[in-house]
């Protein structure tokens, strides 16, 4: 039986294959998009590249209630309570995040790299594919310098030779053993180049250091355990410290904790909210699709009536009627997805290619089980949708069927024709949200380009350089002396206007960081944690490139070296907040170093890190040259072209220090702009994904229209016999197509609303264009639900009245 049924349906799948191409494209469409979407969400969210079982991967984060303070950073104690619990995990290693330099051909260039703990790999499940990885005993302070490279940097450095194990790499101006190469697809942290021991020394692990966070940390959990029971064991510890501190101590009153993570969550970073968000988006569009073939089905199985009508009478029955019918939709189905199959990794490629760099590098797309799956499971549900309403209907009809229905002078029921139109109309209604959700999007993102981060951006070039060499990161006066030189040079270049070097910038995903602090003569209430603020380290023109506004006193001044008074300048937010009623300028700060700071200026907030939410606490600035570094930024502000200046910023690094390398040289516009490239990708993907929709409803309609039309031929042709006028018949059959997309519309507007009101909570600066969004969207539906029909109710009105009648 069930070979005949397929056979049958084969056959009646190819006899008319108009139907069958339309109906099959039309769900490939919706299930390559749902594949699409899948297999970047399994990619991003489910299995990160080079990650070997991902789900047993923890990171581990810090969390103060008090300071409303939520980071993926632990200090060295936390580290050690956290692989103390031999239980539950099985490795646990710390990582610091660090540029090097290294010179080829005759070249300073700088790489990214990290020092990680010695279970580093063994974490993520990655092994080399020459050499090994560290030991416990080089992950040791004073222990040889080794180092193991990425494929990339093998590549690059080595051409790829199989002997590189055992050559020497210089980073730094320092000579480092190379004992491994890792496979192309691991490069955690993200775009990492080389990998050398962390080797805490036991300072590091001092009671004093329980505070300082300045470390990420990742676990595996063993087999079998959960994020919660590493978590019960951390929660012990976090217990047993507060008690050992005593109520008064610091984490007690700031409510200071840490716990674990999982790595897939963190992974995904500034993706996760736009892809769920599309997701649903490519559900709604499988959905339309499913709908639009229904209605074709709906229509084919009208056409049909009289065959049914014909196996009725011959004896078949209700089930084996609806079971043919079931088994063609499958069959269109199972096609649909086999397409999926073959175009959704490549539609998924294509889309992580579109994702910008910033968000996708380090993820790669593949055709897993999860996608198979998932893609089976898309076909499955389309056949369904598809399959249930006509099914339904002959179930409810099996009956009464009779041979003289089916016929071509038989004018549609109107129950034949309630279900293909609420198809239609759920096509229209989501096709509505859709649309709306886009201009909802769109709306928040040119909301959000508007907003002002305090600070002039335009017309500023960016250039990072991390310091090269042990006694450069470690002698302040060597570090000033450096940043003034390369401060002269740029501002000696045509068209600058400006020049300075600040650390971090703001807007920079990869740098930040904040501190606890003290106000000099004010002690603290009890259980007060004390105030919290970010940190900056900024020259003087820093706020002349900017184009700061200063409120009060003065700025940081060539005068403000290493061998003067400690001085700091806070920002009006945090001068408000703690001298409300009265200047802040003559007050210290203590906390920024080992002497408390002067207070000699107030400086206009500004956003730091995020034109979505501003959630700093405050900004502190600190002299540059009155702290040593790790690395600094370059700006030059010029009113012209600010990449015409890379070439030149790169010749005033290398005249002041040719050991020093610079990299990443980018407008300062391009990190605002980078802050809202997950909004963007919203926007772009919505507005394909609704395309995609709207052509979906037009076709929706236009195959009702034209269905409809066809069944109501004896009716028209009576019209016109009795005086009926042709726009009379257009405007007749324009009405039907109105009342359907009308109600379609009417749906669509509570749905938007209803969608408005749930996406406030997750997105900033949503919900101010609604009012114009739902009203573009109900216009161009109805523009084009009237386009649709003006074919087929053209059609109509040249029927010829005779002809008609004589059909009857």
């Amino acid at each position: 039986m069930v070979l005949y049924n397929l056979r049958h349906a084969f056959r009646q799948l190819v006899r008319p294959p108009g139907f069958s191409i339309i109906a099959i494209i039309t769900l490939a469409l919706g299930i390559g998009a749902n594949t699409a979407i899948f297999s970047v969400v399994n990619a991003v969210l489910r299995h990160p590249a080079g990650v070997d079982h991902p789900e047993r991967v923890a990171v581990m984060n810090v969390y103060y209630k008090q300071l409303a303070l939520d980071v993926p950073f632990i200090s060295v104690p936390d580290y050690a309570d956290t692989a103390s619990l031999k239980t539950v995990v099985e490795a646990a290693a710390m990582e610091r995040a660090i540029g090097f330099n290294t010179e080829r051909d005759a070249r300073v260039e700088h790489v990214t790299g990290a020092q990680v703990g010695s279970q580093w790999f063994q974490i993520f499940g990655a092994r080399p594919i020459l050499g090994r990885t560290f030991t416990a005993e080089e992950d040791q302070p004073n222990a040889g310098p080794v180092a193991v490279i990425s494929y990339g940097l093998w590549q690059r450095v080595f051409g790829g030779s199989r002997d590189v194990v055992g050559q020497t790499l210089m980073l730094d101006q320092k000579a480092y053993q190379v004992i491994g190469v890792m496979r192309s697809d691991f490069d955690w942290p993200r775009r990492n180049d080389v990998w050398t021991p962390i080797a805490l020394a036991p300072k590091d692990f001092a009671a004093d250091q329980r505070y300082n966070e300045n470390y990420q940390t990742f676990v595996r959990l063993r087999p079998g355990t959960t994020i919660a029971q590493i978590n019960a064991g951390i929660n012990g510890k976090v217990r047993e410290q507060i008690r050992t501190e005593g109520a008064g101590s610091f984490g007690n009153s700031s409510g200071w904790s840490f716990y674990a993570s999982q790595l897939t969550q963190f992974a995904a970073g500034p993706l996760r909210k736009p892809l769920y968000v599309l997701f649903g988006v490519v559900a709604l569009v499988l959905l339309i699709a499913s709908a639009n073939v229904a209605g074709l089905f709906l229509a084919r199985t009208a056409a049909r009536t009289r065959e049914f009508a014909i196996r009725t009478a011959l004896g078949a029955n209700a089930s084996a009627i609806v079971g043919q019918l079931l088994t063609e939709t499958m069959l269109l189905a199972g096609a649909a997805t086999l397409i999926g199959i073959a175009a959704g990794p490549i539609f998924g490629r294509i889309l992580l290619w579109l994702i910008p760099h910033s968000l996708a590098e380090g993820y790669e797309v593949h055709m897993d089980p999860a996608v198979l799956a998932f893609t089976a499971c898309a076909g499955l549900l389309t056949s369904l949708i598809a399959g249930i309403g006509p099914s339904l209907r002959l179930l409810r009809q099996h009956e009464s069927l009779d041979l003289h229905e089916g016929g071509r002078n038989a004018t549609a029921s109107v129950e034949k024709q309630r279900l293909r139109s609420a198809f239609v109309i759920g096509e229209v209604a989501l096709a509505c949200l859709l649309l709306t959700g886009t201009g909802l999007f769109l709306f928040s993102l040119r909301a959000l380009q508007q907003v002002d981060p305090g600070f002039n951006p335009h017309g500023v070039l960016d250039a990072s350089v991390f310091y090269s060499g042990d006694s450069f990161k470690k002698d302040e006066a060597q570090q000033a002396t450096f940043l003034n030189t390369v401060i002269d040079n740029l501002s000696s270049q045509p068209g600058v206007r400006a020049a300075a070097a600040v650390n971090p910038l703001p807007f920079d995903p990869t740098n930040g960081g904040s501190s606890s602090f003290q106000i000099v003569g004010r002690p603290l209430a009890p259980n007060d944690p004390g105030p919290h603020s970010n940190i900056t380290l900024a020259s003087p023109g820093y706020l002349k490139v900017m184009q700061i506004p200063l409120i009060a006193g003065r700025w940081i001044s060539p005068d403000d070296r290493s061998n003067t008074e400690p001085v700091v300048v806070i920002d009006s937010r945090l001068a408000h907040k703690f001298w409300p009623d009265q200047s802040p300028l003559g007050q210290h700060l203590a906390g920024g170093g080992p002497k408390a700071a002067l207070i000699i200026g107030v400086v206009s907030t500004i956003r730091n890190s995020s034109l979505e939410q501003d959630t700093s606490d405050g900004m502190r600035y600190y002299p540059l040259t009155q702290a040593k570094d790790v690395r600094a930024d370059f700006l030059v502000r010029t009113d012209g072209d600010p990449s015409a200046l890379a070439s030149a910023m790169q010749r005033a690094v290398t005249a002041a220090d040719s050991t020093q390398a610079v990299t990443d040289i980018l407008p300062l516009e391009s990190l605002i702009s980078g802050s809202l490239a997950g909004r963007r990708l919203i926007v772009d993907m919505l507005a394909a994904f609704a395309g995609l929709a709207l052509l979906l409803a037009v076709v929706g309609i236009y195959g009702l229209i034209s269905y409809v039309t066809s069944q109501r031929t004896v009716e028209v042709g009576l019209r016109m016999a009795v005086g009926a006028q042709r726009t009379d018949v257009v405007f007749l059959v324009l009405r039907g197509a109105l009342a359907w997309v009308i109600t379609g519309l009417a749906i669509g507007a509570v749905l938007s609303i209803v969608a408005d009101r749930l996406l406030r909570q997750s997105f900033a600066s949503f919900g101010s264009g609604v009012v114009e969004s739902l009203a573009l969207s109900v216009l161009s539906l109805l523009v084009v639900g009237v386009l649709a029909a003006f074919l087929p109710a053209l059609r109509a009105a040249s029927i010829q009245p005779i002809k008609a009648l004589r059909n009857e």
